[in-house]
């Protein structure tokens, strides 16, 4: 049996979410990917196009910075959305009024991030779990995080957002009867 690494995991972890939320957005329908269950909730194409620009964001971070898919894949230009925006801090407005894309033109962006994420994190070797890449952390430069804590985030996050996308179709279920 070969030895299994960080790496190993990590890929685990990434299928594992990556197939729940698959399951989860089987069959959904604009109105429902669109919905708001408060004045002030996310809807979950906004949620599944965030994902992707996590998943594209570090696939960036840990591949060192090469191409992500939001610019250079086109895809910024492809949904209508300024291609600085990722979703963090995002108002309710803006939430609100997300581009008329349709929920396969986002999955698709979701997975074409996704396509650049797993090269990305195949490529971190244990020598480099904590190395640091602060000349392209976008935020507080001083405050960059190992390779190692991104490896970890990516499930924690985009995990809770698979269950913040299976959350909402059951609420849109019993107020629709879907």
């Amino acid at each position: 049996m070969p030895q299994l690494d960080h790496r190993d995991l990590a890929l685990q972890s990434l299928d594992d979410y990556g197939s729940q939320l698959e399951n989860r957005l089987r069959g959904i329908e604009i109105e429902e990917a669109r919905w708001m269950p408060t004045p002030e909730s996310n809807h979950i194409l906004w949620i599944l196009w965030h994902m992707g620009r996590m998943e594209d964001m570090w696939g960036y971070y840990l591949s060192g910075g090469a191409d992500g898919a939001w610019v250079e894949g086109g895809w910024a230009d492809r949904l209508g959305i300024d291609q600085e925006r990722n979703g963090f801090g995002d108002s309710v407005e803006q939430v609100r009024e997300f581009p008329d894309v349709s929920v396969d033109e986002v999955r698709a962006y979701w997975q074409a991030a996704r396509d650049r994420l797993i090269p990305a994190v195949k490529g971190v070797t244990t020598e480099m779990l904590e190395h640091k890449r602060p000349e392209i952390w976008p935020y507080e430069p001083d405050r960059a995080p190992t390779l190692l804590w991104a490896l970890g985030r990516i499930p924690v996050e985009n995990g809770q957002h698979t269950g913040q996308i299976a959350y909402i179709r059951g609420l849109y279920a019993a107020k629709f009867g879907s």
